[in-house]
């Protein structure tokens, strides 16, 4: 009986591959894709097991190698997630070495049949250090095969240099749509805030459900994540903030920075249309102009995402178990809360004694209230940093973006808090101890990895007291010789903490950043920098335990 079930099934299943090539076929036809570009049906590829697919590749000159810009455009505007792997390129400054650089991207721009984006989690690098003179190194990459490179002294507003490169660039996209020929957006909206597509309330629910959500500007072409999630239970508004934005122009088909007023924009969108918008000089001290309008927007959310573990604000179990967030990311899983009606991605975390804390750093202050208004940022615009911990402690900071050294008073209270993990594939691809030594898998497990433009998270281990510190890699990059098998990771958004009792942990009182770099080779280089203020705290390099993983 089993022997023929099986039979069966693999008739079924031979059929089904069938159905789903002709599917491919007459839908690449329908779609107008170039030929050997034919994209997966939706029953073809479990939607959260999806690879990293190659879109596009232009050359130097921006002519086509694999795909076509309008590949691109399409996936952009189905809302799916993008990275870029630019090939053969001067990553580090003033070097005769050339690299190949992956990273996510911060934003894009639809400009004509061109496609531009940012990448600013980015400081400059020798080798496998970050520079004695940390500085900012933010790529702009279009599909004309340029790169705008601008570079500023971390919490400084010098500005030191720009540059154009030419280089060969491939595009990376991972789906979220089911059907990958439906650009239809979980929800979307006029300026004036009424749907045009979809119920608010399946937004709202995907919010609740600590979903990560992204937005697309169809009009001007513009798509973004949201890095901070709020709603009102009171009418039922969703709001995201977009907080990592550096000011550009046109130049010609490209987009660049734009040097001459450098500002970084925060910017909270509504589905009333309201979008609240806060503008400050590189560096901060100099507001740059504030304000509000009414736009339409299409609202994505990723489904990959599953609740974990709740917990009453003592830490005491309500939903889920503790356990399964613990196991979720030691094997590299990324981390969300939900938390006092809002909802976000941990920047880093902290695994101590089987309790965790969380790291959130990329929200910024709001008015409150139950106004209209209650998503707008404060005049006096400040960074909330928070940390969430397993025991139900909640701690939040603040420093004001003119003077990142002036705060606000830090509040600690007992939250409930529940807790997401993403369900995508994450693989143990290698494992190396504090003396450098391969324990487990192989260096070129993680170059490969990168020649992929795969996602990449560590785990590291400095000692046992602070715990083993999981984070996701901002970027990465492999030398372009074929013979050196070393690779390299950039973390640049964690801060400066200490250990509180036996399970959580504090940020220091003195605010500060720490740059991480982490190569295959062994030692962690860590690089301290006071914010509000261009100081070095300390640049050296730590043993350390390190495990990679990738999501390919």
């Amino acid at each position: 009986m089993s022997f023929h079930k099986s039979a069966i099934n693999k008739m079924a299943d031979s059929l089904v591959r069938l159905v789903a090539i002709a599917t491919c076929i007459v839908s690449s036809i329908a779609a107008n894709t170039p030929t050997g570009v034919c994209l997966p049906p939706y029953s073809s590829i479990n939607l959260c097991d999806r690879s990293w697919t190659l879109i596009f590749e232009n050359d130097e000159t921006g002519a086509s190698i694999t795909g076509t810009k309008e590949d691109l455009k399409q996936a952009v505007l189905r809302g799916a997630e993008i990275r870029v792997l630019m090939k053969d390129m001067m990553v580090e400054p003033s070097s005769m070495v050339t690299h190949t650089f992956s990273s996510g991207v911060d934003n894009i721009n639809i400009r004509g049949d061109n496609i531009c984006c940012e990448i600013l989690s980015h400081v400059a690098t020798a080798g496998f250090e970050s520079v004695v003179d940390a500085h900012w190194r933010f790529f702009l990459p279009c599909t004309t095969g340029s790169v705008h490179v601008a570079q500023y002294y971390v919490e400084s507003a010098d500005f030191l240099s720009e540059e154009t490169q030419r280089v060969r660039i491939a595009w990376y996209a991972k789906e979220i749509q089911h059907d990958l020929y439906n650009n239809r957006p979980l929800y979307a909206h006029f300026l004036d805030g009424g749907s045009t597509v979809g119920k608010k309330e399946d937004l709202i629910d995907a919010a609740r459900e600590g979903k990560e959500i992204r937005a697309l500007m169809t009009d001007r072409g513009y798509a973004f994540p949201f890095q901070v999630i709020a709603w009102s239970d009171s009418d039922g508004r969703v709001c995201g903030q977009s907080n990592k934005h550096l000011s550009q122009k046109y130049s010609g088909s490209d987009i660049v920075f734009n040097t001459q007023t450098p500002y970084m924009w925060f910017s909270s969108w509504s589905t009333t249309g309201r979008r609240d918008s806060s503008r400050w000089a590189v560096g901060g001290v100099t507001n740059r102009g504030r304000g509000s309008d009414y736009v339409s927007l299409k609202w994505f959310a990723d489904p990959c995402w599953r609740h974990v573990f709740t917990h009453d604000g003592s830490g005491n179990q309500l939903r889920g178990s503790r356990e399964s967030l613990v196991a979720a990311i030691k094997d590299g899983h990324r981390v969300r809360v939900v938390v006092d009606n809002r909802a976000m991605e941990a920047s880093f975390l902290r695994v101590k004694n089987n309790h965790v804390s969380a790291y959130f750093l990329d929200e910024l202050s709001t008015k409150g209230g139950r106004g209209f208004d209650q998503f707008d940022f404060t005049t006096d615009t400040y960074f909330k940093f928070t940390t969430a911990h397993t025991t139900g402690t909640f701690r939040q900071y603040g420093h004001f973006v003119r003077n990142t050294s002036t705060t606000v008073s830090p509040s600690l209270t007992k939250q409930k808090i529940s807790w997401m993990i993403d369900v995508k594939p994450w693989e143990t691809i290698l494992k190396v101890n504090d003396k450098g030594v391969v324990m487990w898998g192989q260096k070129a497990n993680v170059k490969n990895a990168i020649l992929k433009s795969a996602s990449i998270r560590m785990a590291i281990e400095f000692d046992t007291s602070s715990g083993t510190l999981y984070l996701g890699a901002d970027n990465t990059k492999v030398a372009t010789s074929a013979t050196d098998e070393d690779s390299a990771a950039q973390s640049v958004r964690v801060m400066g903490d200490r250990p509180i009792g036996s399970y959580e942990f504090e940020l220091s009182p003195v605010p500060f950043w720490v740059f991480l770099v982490v190569p295959t080779s062994g030692n962690v280089h860590l690089s301290g920098w006071q914010m509000g203020k261009h100081h070095r705290f300390f640049h050296r390099s730590v043993p350390a335990t390190t495990v990679w993983f990738a999501n390919l």
